[in-house]
Formats: C-alpha cells, structure tokens, sequence
C-alpha cells in the first residue's frame, strides 16, 4: 500500500475514535453532572459548574502547549532519563492528536455539560424566586465568560511555557504509567 493510502487510512481511523470516544465520554460526563447537580444544592452546583470551567481551560492549555512545544529539549531530556521526557516527546510527536482530543473532544464537551449544568443552577436560582430569564442569563454569561476569558488567558501561558507544561503533564504520565507495570522480581 502507498503511503498516502496509509495516511487516509489511519486519519479515517482517528476520525472514528474520536466520534465513539466523544460519544463515550459525553455520556459518561453528563450523566455523572446531572445526577450530581440535580442532587446537590446551589453551592455545590455552582462549585461543580467551576470545576467544569477549570477542566475546560486546564485541556486547553495542555492541548496548546503541546502544539507550541519543540520536541528537541525532551529528546536531550530523555537521552538522560529525565522522569516524563520520554512521555513529553510521545506527546510532541502527536501533537495533532493530542491537541484535537484535549481542545476539541474534551473541551466542547466539558463547554456542553457546563451548559446544562448551568440551565439546573438556574433552575435552583428560579426555585429561590429569581426570574427565569435573568437566572438564565446570569448563568450563561458567568459561565461563557470565564470559560472564555480563562481559555484566552491560558493560551499565552500555554505558548510561553509550553515545553515546561508538556513535561510536568509528561511526569504526570510517567508515574501513571509506572503505576501500571508490575513490578519485576529481584532473583
């Protein structure tokens, strides 16, 4: 096979593990949110809906940064066994992936379930006596203004620190992936 056919191939293959992993966790992610906001009281809906907010900005920032990153300082790093390197340069090499799964998937569907979420908190605030339309409103615009405003922000930190992010995200993995392993017996 050619190399462009392998190409098309592997691109139609992301292409569809993106549409089932997009489905997977929008499901798993809005019926964990909505049990958990319908259940809790207003404060606890309001803190959810931030820490809905704070993943939002954290992906998109992970995602830019790994855009932005050179992949030479984490090829010295791993050549020296720096913990994370090896796992930083992996996420260099793939930054198209990593950046679409992290910006798009979990993004969009953090910014959707942050949504709906909202439209309970104004529902609890309707409950307290507030007006549909200014609880509605309020809650639509505090929550677009700081997933915005704090994904703007994020983005300069991202491409001014994007090789210091991708490796500390690159540890994290690391320690993961250690987890992971069994551990060899000494003989």
């Amino acid at each position: 096979m050619s190399k462009k056919v392998k190409t098309k191939q592997s691109q139609q293959r992301w292409v569809f593990t993106v549409v089932c992993l997009s489905f997977g966790l929008s499901v798993v992610m809005s019926l964990a949110t909505s049990l958990f906001v319908e259940s809790a009281g207003l404060l606890v809906a309001l803190l959810s809906l931030i820490v809905l907010v704070m993943i939002g900005i954290v992906t998109d920032v992970i995602g830019t940064a790994v855009t932005s990153a050179n992949e030479q300082p984490f090829i010295a790093m791993a050549s020296k066994r720096i913990p994370g390197a090896k796992q930083a340069m992996q996420l260099v090499r793939k930054a198209e992936r990593v950046s679409s799964l992290l910006n798009d998937v979990v993004g969009d569907i953090v910014g959707i379930i942050a949504g709906s979420a909202g439209s309970v908190i104004a529902l609890h605030l309707v409950s307290l006596g507030a007006p549909s339309a200014v609880a509605s409103m309020f809650i639509t615009a505090f929550t677009s203004a700081f997933m915005i405003g704090g994904k703007a922000y994020g983005k300069s930190i991202a491409i001014e620190n994007s090789n210091a992010i991708v490796l500390y995200v690159g540890r994290i993995m690391a320690v993961f992936e250690r987890k992971g392993k069994p551990k060899k017996k000494k003989s």
